[in-house]
């Protein structure tokens, strides 16, 4: 029997910062390209172009460019001047990925978001749908104390664990790893997606399976990434579900994460199988990386689908 559609079955809220990225690129001589970027952007552009009902929750300063405006609410219906504060700075990291690891700083930071900026989210989408928030925080702009209050909120959160585990150095900017959180606060999460570092970054462990044992006392579902390696999908502890990225040319991998947790996020909600909801979201995750900066989030709901038929789950 055919699956009936449901992709508005829910209303999705996204939530996080947008932000301008200074990327300095492998021969690039060290010039960096300025681009639109942002979880926030790359997972509200992803499901508008899949054909699903989102919102936002983000802040912006006075200099975040015209043409990003103009591009999110062209490209995706989304409508970020009513996020912008005029005497603030935009969240906004430079990325240099000509070495072979990439290297990070934050530049500046936007205004943290309140719990206000979710209640005014959620009062105003549609009472009679399931709330869902997809919780994509880049520089510790949602603290784990509002982490734990809006969760009463909603009926299902998904979360990246990236703006949570970033540790900004106070003189330079440059990003590294917090050792040991509260991780009580992910009590209300339903699924939270990190990688290696990230799980033992929450954890203060430095072994993966004893890190996911004891993020598992708090989350049921844990998304496990590993760049361009494997991912993996573990219920309670265990692992469930196992999927590897397509083969494909790779030319920017920025934003493929957060296309991966949004597109999850949005086919699990609509099918109820976490399978589905991997092989789905590998395959979107896999054919964005063929394109250069946000525009990679851009994407076709026919290919994707074709694509999942090339992904193996074991």
């Amino acid at each position: 029997m055919e699956r009936r559609d449901t992709r508005a079955a829910s209303s999705l809220i996204i939530a996080g910062h947008a932000v301008i990225d200074e990327i300095i690129d492998s021969g690039s001589q060290h010039l960096p390209r300025k681009e639109l970027g942002g979880a926030l952007c790359y997972s509200a552009l992803c499901l508008k172009s899949l054909g699903y009902e989102t919102e936002i929750i983000t802040r912006v300063g006075g200099d975040f460019p015209r043409e990003y405006c103009r591009y999110l609410l062209s490209e995706g219906g989304i409508d970020i001047e009513e996020w912008r504060i005029r005497d603030a700075k935009s969240t906004s990291y430079r990325i240099d990925r000509s070495g072979e690891e990439r290297r990070l700083w934050l530049v500046s930071k936007c205004n943290d978001l309140t719990f206000g900026d979710f209640k005014r989210a959620f009062d105003e989408v549609s009472r009679e749908l399931p709330k869902v928030l997809i919780l994509n925080p880049v520089a510790g702009e949602v603290s784990l104390k509002l982490l734990k209050r809006v969760s009463k909120e909603f009926e299902r959160i998904f979360v990246d664990s990236q703006g949570f585990t970033r540790l900004f150095d106070e003189k330079t900017g440059e990003v590294s790893m917090k050792t040991g959180l509260d991780v009580s606060a992910l009590a209300g999460v339903d699924v939270l997606k990190a990688d290696v570092h990230e799980l033992c970054s929450w954890t203060g462990m430095k072994e993966k399976q004893s890190a996911i044992d004891q993020l598992s006392t708090f989350v049921d579902n844990l998304l496990v990434t590993s760049g361009s390696g494997v991912v993996e999908l573990y219920r309670h502890g265990l692992l469930s579900f196992r999927t590897k990225p397509l083969k494909v040319e790779v030319r920017d991998t920025t934003g493929a994460g957060d296309i991966m947790l949004s597109a999850f996020a949005a086919r699990f909600l609509e099918t109820d199988n976490m399978n589905e909801a991997l092989e789905f979201a590998t395959a979107a995750s896999s054919l964005s990386i063929q394109k250069i900066g946000i525009r990679k989030a851009i994407q076709s709901r026919t290919k994707i689908m074709e694509a999942t038929k090339e992904v193996r789950t074991n």
